[in-house]
């Protein structure tokens, strides 16, 4: 069994040609959606197919639904029913469901053929956070975001590659160097003030000073603090051209390797946070290897930039910018966004069809202008090429109900990093999933930091670890093969059996739900109430007492405990496809 959803659909597409024969080539291309009712005592499916058909029937809803039930006729399907205005709403047989229970199984061949592996390449970027500081918690969002995605995609039969572009050309990787190079005289006595426009925070002096001894046998770093002996002696800053000249040119020096070690911070956060980045891409490289000039050609001959004031501009308008946009100044350096376009270019080329990219809450009005230059580079031509961006929306630490300050270039920010430490990886990237990516989240720090049942991560973990000390009471490996020869599924209609066995058939329909609309916070809600019918499952001690029923007749008790081993395989693979250990003891 793969997917029941997709075989409802060509089901329900079946009765409807049968019911309406003159209409059969309306169904051929027609989708039959199938939602799941709010209430499973409705059904297990229900399909609004009646209400969108009146147009093309020319008939009442509830009259072309009963129609269509007539000849809903499948060894799948159980009790029919049609509701309100004409929805039809369908249980599928016990003895279908318990055919998933008696047949051998693994979450890896269910997967796999369930979602074959496609051809279609895909590129995901995300993070990209500017190689000036530590993580923060924004960045870290994005990071459980887009990781989840890339999880779901590869499970879903996807190929995907996971990047990090770093942004380590232009005025801030300048202003990086000089923030070093002030706060290395500030380790050396000097009184000074560190410039508005230059990074502010702590790290910088920390990082400073481990940068220096890396330094210390460059002469271009010596023939520096040379130049500044006067400084270093007076313990002032005289503020003279040659000494802001100097201290500029120290700020040079520090730059590529400031970016370095911060980089490295960054990816050894990004590596606790279990990111895997398939490549770290330097901007600079793009400039280097002359692809940004490139684009711009390229874009010139497209016939889509032109020239004012002596600046050369984008017409982003025509793709529905509020505004042309500079590519190349008067001076004839390349902007930001050409750059960017360049970059983008680049992943065409090397052969991806289609390209996500996930950006911050202030970049909206971005988007528009790049889609449109990648468009104008004849990009999406082809109907499996796209670029679509997603927005992560901003995070709001609260503790004690109050809002927990952040800011970057002041070096007041909770970062990545100090998040791991404080409440660990598991809980910080479920709380980051567990809300839709383009609505703002309130981090709740004290819920986060609870270790019992309230916490939702702990809340599943107790039902995946319960099911393991099940097994483990009764002597049986849980990853061994189970099987049982009850002739029919009498015993899912006991109880809330029936709740939980369903739902464990959905996980594939919800994995390609997500693989598509990428809303992963749903998969979060899916393990919790996983986690819930489990729970609701295992305390019904009446019907389900399954160590003493196994103990008594082993036969007896095999399919509650084969209902029990797929509750903890979906689990633990819902767990993995989010980045979240599952723990076989609490």
């Amino acid at each position: 069994m793969t997917s029941l959803r997709r075989e409802l659909g060509d089901i329900l597409r079946q009765a409807c040609v049968a019911a309406f024969p003159e209409e059969g080539e309306t169904f051929k291309e027609m989708q039959m959606r199938i939602d799941y009712p709010p209430n499973i005592d409705l059904g297990h499916y229900s399909s609004p197919l009646a209400m969108e058909l009146t147009k093309v029937l020319k008939k009442a809803p509830h009259k072309i639904a009963e129609l269509i039930v007539e000849k809903l006729r499948h060894k799948y399907i159980g009790e029919v029913g049609i509701e309100g205005p004409g929805f039809i709403n369908i249980f599928i047989n016990a003895n279908q469901i318990g055919e998933f229970f008696q047949q051998s199984f693994s979450i890896a061949n269910w997967l796999q053929n369930t979602f074959p592996l496609t051809q279609t390449r895909i590129h995901f970027e995300f993070v990209s956070a500017n190689p000036t500081g530590p993580l923060n918690i924004v960045s870290a969002r994005a990071a459980a975001v887009g990781d989840s995605i890339c999880r779901v995609l590869e499970a879903t039969g996807n190929q995907v590659a996971r990047e990090y572009y770093v942004n380590d050309a232009g005025n801030q990787v300048r202003l990086l160097g000089l923030s070093f190079a002030y706060r290395y005289l500030e380790s050396l006595g000097v009184s000074l003030t560190i410039p508005d426009d230059c990074y502010q925070g702590e790290y910088i002096a920390v990082l400073s000073q481990e940068v220096a001894k890396q330094l210390s046998e460059s002469i271009g770093f010596q023939g520096c603090l040379k130049k500044l002996r006067p400084t270093l002696d007076s313990k002032q800053l005289q503020n003279s051209d040659e000494e802001k000249k100097t201290i500029e040119d120290l700020g040079g020096i520090f730059q590529r390797p400031a970016i370095e070690s911060i980089l490295n911070t960054q990816q050894n956060d990004l590596k606790d946070f279990r990111i895997d980045f398939d490549l770290f891409f330097s901007e600079k490289t793009l400039h280097e290897d002359g692809q940004v000039l490139e684009c711009y050609e390229a874009l010139k001959a497209k016939g889509v930039l032109y020239e004012s004031e002596g600046a050369w501009f984008f017409k982003s308008t025509d793709y529905g910018d509020d505004k042309d946009r500079v590519v190349k100044r008067t001076d004839g350096t390349p902007t930001y966004f050409l750059a960017d376009i360049a970059y983008h270019r680049n992943k065409v080329t090397r052969g991806f069809q289609k390209l996500y990219d996930i950006w911050g809450p202030d970049h909206h009005g971005y988007i528009a202008r790049l889609q449109g230059a990648i468009k104008a580079l004849g990009f999406g031509e082809a109907n499996h090429e796209s670029f679509d961006v997603l927005i992560v929306q901003q995070v709001n630490l609260k503790e004690g109900g109050k809002k927990v300050e952040m800011s970057k270039r002041l070096g007041k920010f909770q970062t990545m990093a100090d998040l791991i430490n404080d409440i660990g990886v598991d809980v910080s990237r479920f709380f980051f999933l567990n809300r839709s990516q383009s609505a703002h989240l309130d981090f709740d720090l004290e819920l986060a930091r609870d270790n019992t049942k309230k916490n939702p991560v702990y809340y599943i973990h107790y039902a995946h670890a319960r099911i393991h000390s099940i097994f483990r009471e009764i002597g049986l490996d849980i990853k061994e093969e189970l099987s049982y020869e009850i002739e029919d599924a009498n015993w899912l209609e006991v109880g809330k059996r029936n709740h939980l066995a369903f739902h464990l058939l959905r996980f594939v329909e919800l994995l390609e739900e997500v693989s598509k609309n990428f809303e992963v916070h749903r998969l979060t809600s899916y393990l919790y109430e996983t986690a819930e019918l489990f729970t609701a499952f295992y305390h019904e001690k009446d019907k389900n007492k399954i160590i003493d029923l196994y103990k008594q007749n082993p036969g007896n008790a095999m399919p509650l405990l084969i209902l029990c081993q797929r509750t903890v395989q979906v689990l633990a693979k819902g767990l993995e496809l989010l980045g979240i250990s599952a723990p076989e003891k609490m």
